[in-house]
């Protein structure tokens, strides 16, 4: 392992520009981009690869067509050429990069495999080197350089991404993950053993990846490699505990100096961090789901259309003083109607249906007429958010027009499901997650 992770090093010389260029070239040719992206006069061609599954569902290996006996192909073999789109020294690939596994992402994941396991003595399989969920002897210095690379390199995919996103169905939607790296492997084996370009889906994950969780480096190592690999398949907004300020009062900070030591440490925190302060804040599916991490904004701020997310600068190192608005979609919550008096709801209605997050202490809690005027407004049916944690994983709210999700089971010590939502044909399906 030590020398898997060593040669992560090694690799660093490439530029950002040409990670860049490699995926989404990749990505074009292995189909992950959206149904609405996809023109009438496009046609389907026969991919350069093909995969080999285990009877578990996880790839084995990758070959080339032409390199497969009795394969029946005759394409020509992609050569590797410049191309200017991304500058002179962009290397243009085809999609067998995506299983490429030298690449630095893969690097990472396989790295995250080995961290998962169980490692016995060769000899004895009794005697145990490495317990699941530990890194064991493994060089902490090579990890953390890929890591602090990985990071800039999503960063540039990230910052050439619309503070908006408009995706299409089918999506999966996961909510809170807060460094519960073991929900998000279940997560994995049940949503996309294949991998995110193998699975006919793509996802969008709503925020708050760190703090709280004991693997935050774990989990962003995770996600910011698949986005890596598959940039159009991985959706990564940003939530409240996406910021400095919030990470130092609470565990995210102090994870990554004791993990890497007071110097690197504190270079991957700002490298992760880096990345956090250029991710979209929100989504719309198929034109009529609204998803954030928080909720909706009052329409003093922004005017309350959607289209106006798309005018949030980036990077966002200091939201609260940068945009409202981008504030506003990370911290609100949805006001709990059982909770209030009809003399209250008055008062909310004389401020379009909004009043101060008073368990927050900052942003704003809105109503159910608030969020009907706001999906009216802007021609949609549904908002689907995260930021507070739920007993069954998930919970229909505001007359069924707001699905809060959380998909990080026993948060804090507790007894919660993880749960996730699936975005398809005009339905939204929840799904439990037995992490057991």
């Amino acid at each position: 392992m030590d020398v898997q992770v060593k040669r992560l090093q090694s690799k660093r010389s490439r530029t950002s520009s040409d990670f860049v260029a490699l995926n989404l070239e990749s990505e074009a040719v292995l189909g992950g981009f959206s149904q609405s992206e996809i023109r009438e006069t496009d046609t389907y061609e026969i991919a350069s690869h093909s995969v080999r599954v285990r009877k578990s569902g996880t790839v084995l290996d990758v070959h080339s067509l032409w390199d497969i006996e009795h394969s029946g192909f005759f394409g020509k073999k992609p050569s590797v050429t410049r191309s200017s789109a991304f500058g002179s020294s962009a290397v243009r690939l085809k999609s067998i990069f995506n299983f490429n596994q030298n690449g630095q992402a893969k690097e990472m994941l396989n790295g995250l495999k080995y961290f998962e396991k169980t490692v016995t003595s060769k000899d004895n399989s009794t005697v145990i080197i490495k317990l699941p969920f530990t890194w064991g002897e493994v060089d902490r210095s090579a990890l953390g350089a890929c890591l602090i690379t990985i990071c800039g390199l999503v960063k540039d995919i990230l910052i050439n991404e619309p503070r908006l996103l408009e995706l299409s169905s089918p999506v999966y939607i996961l909510g809170d993950i807060h460094g519960n790296f073991p929900d998000l492997l279940c997560f994995e084996k049940a949503l996309w053993r294949l991998g995110p370009v193998l699975t006919p889906a793509t996802f969008l994950f709503l925020g708050d990846y760190v703090d709280r969780g004991e693997f935050g480096v774990e989990v962003v190592s995770y996600l910011f490699a698949h986005k890596l690999t598959a940039p159009s398949k991985f959706n990564l907004l940003r939530g409240n505990h996406e910021i400095r300020d919030v990470q130092q009062m609470f565990t995210f900070y102090k994870e990554c100096l004791t993990k890497f030591g007071d110097k690197l440490g504190r270079e991957i925190w700002n490298a992760v961090n880096d990345v956090f302060d250029v991710m979209p804040l929100a989504a719309v599916i198929d034109k009529k789901i609204f998803c954030a991490h928080g909720g909706i904004p009052p329409p003093w701020i922004g005017s309350g259309a959607v289209e106006i997310i798309k005018s949030i600068p980036s990077p966002l190192p200091k939201p609260e003083e940068q945009s409202k608005l981008a504030w506003e979609l990370m911290w609100s919550d949805p006001l709990h109607c059982e909770n209030i008096t009809a003399e209250q709801k008055a008062q909310y209605a004389l401020v379009d249906g909004f009043g101060e997050n008073i368990r927050r202490g900052t942003a704003h809690v809105f109503t159910e007429d608030a969020l009907d005027s706001f999906l009216k407004k802007n021609g949609l049916s549904h908002v689907v958010r995260a930021h507070e944690v739920q007993q069954a994983g998930f919970q229909v709210q505001l007359g069924g027009r707001l699905l809060t999700v959380f998909s990080s089971s026993k948060y804090c010590g507790g007894s919660n499901e993880a749960a996730c939502i699936l975005a398809d044909k005009l339905k939204l399906r929840t799904i439990r997650l037995d992490t057991s």
